[in-house]
């Protein structure tokens, strides 16, 4: 592990810096920032798995609730600069706990939101630390692994996100039909009062950037190849939250699939991120432009796949498991594609890269509640994201920043 300067004063309570986190284990800091991860995925994904009860609890409709996890996606987009811009001198150890915290009392207001409309409002707060905690994460786990390792430290935080797939987000939605979404919700609640503790107990006292400044923060946001990164990103990534935001309605409703039965292909879908997050880990150590290349190549070929087949359940789910993986190696290398990009604020440009996965979220969401309450069916929006992600190809292949790039290469070790 990196050694990391002290800014803690001689005599601070050890509530303030427990000895845990004064010399802490890489492995122990990760596991950390994995909960963290974990309960992430949970509060973002596991709205898919409980749209059917929300439903019937807040008497709406499906297209509606879309537009819930849209709010939450553009409080990412919102929060993410907007957090690490002016915050971008604060030490990330105090960072991550005032974030954990928010992520934790948002997560409760969600519990007990009255209406759809609260709800939308209560989701876009909920989203807005999202990137700036997970940004974060990213570049202090990057600090204790070292920058050869950089690819599998985000992978090892993605994984706990991931992993919310393959165990929580089926059991959110199992929860769901048994006791009710609110009960589903209340377990997230749970799980952030547990990565909040493990923010406080692991996390290092790494330094922010002293010479930081809104004005300086903002500079770096100029230049083509960062804002070809950025819409590459948004663009190519907005397939998953086109399909996977009504992947309960295409199962039930299209496939025929029983309650129990989608339990299992969220488990199996969640399985598929999860691979995909490793593969996708050591993909990008090698070359995080030709694993994003690779990625997108998958994706397409898995939308297409549900758009012409995703009435036929053994092909769905073919699908589906190849896009969940292909989009996690995509997400991989474009997240550190982005830090290499803002080599001067990594931790602005991993909160930028959650803000754009999360726009692309909102976008492929907002597409897909507009095809399906026009009536076109629930296999429609995957062929809006196949448009999409033909467009980030041609990014990713031509643009600014990525011409003549993708070279594989042997990682250290």
């Amino acid at each position: 592990m990196t050694d990391l300067p002290s800014l803690i004063p001689a005599g601070t309570p050890r509530w303030r810096l427990p000895r845990s986190a004064r010399d802490p284990h890489a492995w122990h800091v990760l596991a950390a920032f994995a909960a963290v991860g974990f309960g992430v995925g949970l509060t973002q994904n596991g709205a898919a798995g409980v749209v059917q009860d929300q439903v019937a609890d807040l008497g709406t409709t499906v297209d509606a609730l879309g537009w819930t996890m849209v709010a939450y996606s553009l409080g990412v987009v919102v929060g993410a600069p907007l957090l690490m811009v002016g915050l971008g001198r604060m030490g990330r150890r105090p960072l991550l706990l005032w974030m954990s915290g928010t992520f934790l009392v948002t997560t409760v207001a969600t519990v007990l939101a009255p209406t759809v409309e609260a709800l939308m409002a209560i989701r876009f707060l909920a989203g807005l630390p999202h990137g700036a905690l997970l940004g974060t994460a990213s570049f202090v786990a990057m600090t204790v692994m070292g920058a050869e390792r950089r690819g599998r430290a985000v992978a090892i935080i993605m994984l706990g996100l991931t992993s919310s797939l393959v165990v929580g987000v089926p059991f959110m939605q199992w929860m769901s039909n048994a006791a009710g979404w609110r009960a589903a919700y209340g377990v997230v609640a749970a799980v952030a009062l547990i990565a909040a503790v493990g923010v406080w107990a692991f996390t290092p006292d790494v330094p922010g950037n002293p010479h930081a400044s809104p004005r300086a923060e903002l500079r770096a946001l100029r230049g083509a190849r960062l804002w070809t990164a950025i819409i590459a990103t948004t663009v190519g990534f907005s397939g998953l939250g086109a399909v996977f935001s009504y992947i309960v309605p295409l199962l039930e409703v299209s496939n025929g699939l029983e309650a129990g039965q989608v339990t299992w292909v969220l488990a199996i879908w969640g399985a598929a991120m999860t691979a995909g997050a490793y593969l996708g880990g050591r993909l990008t150590d090698r070359s995080h432009v030709g694993a994003g290349r690779l990625g997108l190549a998958g994706a397409a070929l898995a939308l297409a796949g549900i758009g012409l087949v995703g009435d036929v359940p053994a092909l769905t789910i073919g699908s589906l498991v190849l896009l969940a993986a292909s989009m996690q190696v995509f997400s991989q290398s474009s997240q550190v594609h982005l830090m290499d990009v803002m080599h001067g604020s990594p931790s602005l440009g991993s909160a930028l890269a959650h803000a754009a996965l999360n726009a692309a979220t909102a976008v492929g969401t907002g597409l897909g509640a507009i095809v399906i309450g026009a009536g076109l069916g629930y296999q429609a929006p995957a062929w809006v994201a196949l448009g999409l992600a033909a467009v980030a190809m041609v990014i990713v292949v031509l643009g600014p920043g990525y011409r003549g790039r993708g070279g594989w290469r042997r990682p250290a070790t």
